[in-house]
């Protein structure tokens, strides 16, 4: 029996157990579940898809503390979840059914990248490792450990153009990998700490990096000379305070910026920025879900979160706009816990997959 068969199978076996209606919306003050929703409308109805097969029957990851969103650049059905110690999940069939990965177990993970030209193989990092698979999660090898206690890999991706696999630490360094990551090089060593890393799939050899505080740089020469980026962002207040970085797939030398202030986009790979004017005033809320239309780049989409004493949710809202942000609408969310990612389909752009989970 083929993959594909078997994944069909255990879909409607979850169906049984789960069903497959939309669900109902939470009161503002009740506590949802966690994990994994998706929609087909571009958020006017969300559906739970939180089946998981085991051998004990089907289970749940309603539960599960959604950390990041990880796509298959090859397979637009194929997404990785990383969780909050709670392990690696990952789904073949668009969310439908779930799968673990055991080796896994009870691990923070940070960052995740699938090889373009084979999505068996994959790079994982729970902060002090980067792991590989090439057989399609079945087995998985270390292939990087950092020995400084006071660092964490944050993040990982992989430049098309050579297969070059990239990492960003969270003290400073840049490293990446020719030979599939056999060895290792610093491209780099910021004086400031790193959050994110995203590689411009439009432009070979070009690399950015987000720091947490500190703004945005970019290589245009694989990792040999930086530009500072942070000049253009200086008449945004807060901008530095970093939540997300989205390099635009619609259109070139297109990035987006997510900051305590708000919402920038640049059009010319960062040297000059604009705000998009949210319906929420800048530091008002806190952005950690954002997404485009990659076939349509006027559509855009992001969740505005407020946060209590400690972290505790008070209130999530879905934000979206059709005309580039002259005008937004905003939609309820399926569940009242923080939504943390959000990911399109690349073929299907009126499904979307978003993750929650607590902070407290």
């Amino acid at each position: 029996m083929t993959k594909e068969k078997i994944l069909s199978l255990l879909a409607v076996a979850s169906l049984v157990f789960t069903g497959a209606s939309c669900i109902s919306f939470k009161s503002s003050t009740e506590s949802g579940p966690m994990g994994m929703y998706r929609t087909a409308d571009q958020g006017e109805t969300w559906s739970q898809i939180a089946s998981y097969p085991t051998s004990k029957g089907v289970q749940s990851i309603a539960e599960v503390k959604v950390y990041k969103i990880f796509e298959d650049p090859s397979d637009p059905n194929a997404f990785y979840l990383g969780t909050r110690s709670q392990g690696l999940f990952y789904t073949y069939n668009n969310g439908d059914t779930w799968q673990f990965v055991p080796s896994m177990n009870g691990k923070f993970i940070y960052a995740l990248a699938v090889d373009p030209t084979d999505k068996c193989t994959v790079y994982a990092s729970d902060g002090t490792n980067i792991f590989k698979t090439e057989d399609c999660s079945r087995t998985w090898a270390t292939v990087f450990t950092e020995g400084r206690t006071d660092q964490q890999i944050r993040a990982l991706d992989i430049d098309p153009a050579d297969n070059s696999i990239w990492c960003a630490e969270s003290g400073g360094d840049v490293m990446a990998s020719r030979d599939a990551g056999h060895s290792w090089t610093v491209m780099k060593r910021f004086d400031l700490a790193l959050q994110d890393l995203a590689v411009d799939k439009k432009h070979a050899g070009r690399v950015y990096v987000a720091s947490q505080k500190k703004g945005l740089y970019r290589s245009d020469d694989n990792g040999m000379n930086w530009t500072d980026l942070r000049a253009g962002m200086k008449d945004f207040t807060d901008s530095m305070t970093f939540y997300r970085m989205y390099v635009n797939p619609s259109q070139d030398n297109s990035l987006f910026w997510i900051s305590k202030y708000g919402v920038m986009r640049s059009d010319d790979a960062g040297a000059t920025w604009r705000e998009l004017k949210l319906l929420t005033p800048p530091g008002s809320v806190t952005i950690y879900a954002f997404a485009t239309n990659p076939s349509n780049q006027n559509e855009i989409f992001y969740t505005g979160t407020i946060l209590g004493d400690k972290n505790v949710h008070v209130r999530s809202t879905f934000y979206k706009s059709t005309d580039g942000g002259t005008t937004w609408v905003t939609k309820k969310l399926p569940t009242n816990t923080v939504p943390v990612a959000l990911k399109i389909h690349t073929k299907n752009t009126g499904t979307f997959l978003m993750g929650f989970t607590v902070l407290n």
